[in-house]
């Protein structure tokens, strides 16, 4: 487990990291979804959120990430999530699966930020017109999915920060909300509703959460950019 050692500064398998960190570059693509709300508040059971919805149906997300050589080293990410809203504040992302491909990255996200990252094996592909995952849970195929990225490419950098929620009932941050922000400087980005393919497994936990978040049908928009980056700092106690 990680050990905070200052304000802002944690030791983790020997290192010394001291936030905010700096995403210098990575790949991102994303597909929103909507599922209705009752399903996603079965998602949040356990936790002190309650989803944001908007005329009786929750917003969800799905996320493929990779992440070049920085503090928390090079690796991938898979991302389910979606909008909520916490005791107070505006509305955020929480993400209820986070699987990477670093041990390093599993650790820091669980205990700096209360995110609920565990160890995949993935297969992950950007090419310039689709994205494509496969996640897999030791021997079991979790997610196969391919993602068509939109036609319209915005000519201007997108420069903003999303709020986040976080709540994990393991590690450094256990039983503990939290509240912060997540960086979005994208470059060379793509909107659009473009296809998406995807193949669940029938009995994995994330599947069936990805299942109960809408995530099974066409999304209604599909982001991807060539490169993210900016900081991401500490996330603050509720």
């Amino acid at each position: 487990m990680a050990e905070r050692i200052g304000d802002g500064v944690w030791t983790l398998q020997g290192e010394k990291v001291t936030l905010p960190v700096q995403i210098t570059s990575a790949r991102f693509t994303a597909a929103v979804f909507t599922a209705r709300s009752e399903q996603a508040r079965s998602v949040l059971a356990g936790t002190p959120l309650r989803p944001f919805s908007v005329f009786g149906r929750a917003i969800t997300m799905i996320m493929c990430i990779h992440y070049d050589e920085f503090a928390l080293k090079s690796y991938d990410e898979v991302g389910v999530g979606l909008l909520v809203r916490g005791p107070s504040g505006p509305p955020g992302l929480h993400m209820v699966d986070l699987p990477v491909t670093g041990a390093f990255t599993r650790e820091a996200g669980q205990d700096f930020w209360a995110l609920p990252k565990w160890l995949m094996d993935a297969d992950l592909r950007f090419s310039k017109m689709e994205t494509d995952v496969v996640v897999r849970d030791r021997a079991t195929e979790v997610v196969r999915a391919s993602f068509r990225h939109g036609r319209v490419r915005l000519p201007f950098a997108v420069q903003s920060a999303l709020p986040a929620w976080s709540y994990l009932d393991h590690g450094a941050q256990a039983g503990r909300l939290l509240r912060g922000q997540v960086p979005m400087q994208l470059s060379g980005a793509r909107l659009g509703r473009g296809a998406f393919r995807v193949r669940l497994d029938d009995d994995h936990p994330m599947a069936a959460r990805m299942k109960a978040l809408g995530m099974t049908r066409k999304p209604f928009l599909t982001v991807h950019a060539d490169r993210l980056h900016g900081p991401l700092g500490e996330f603050t106690e509720v």
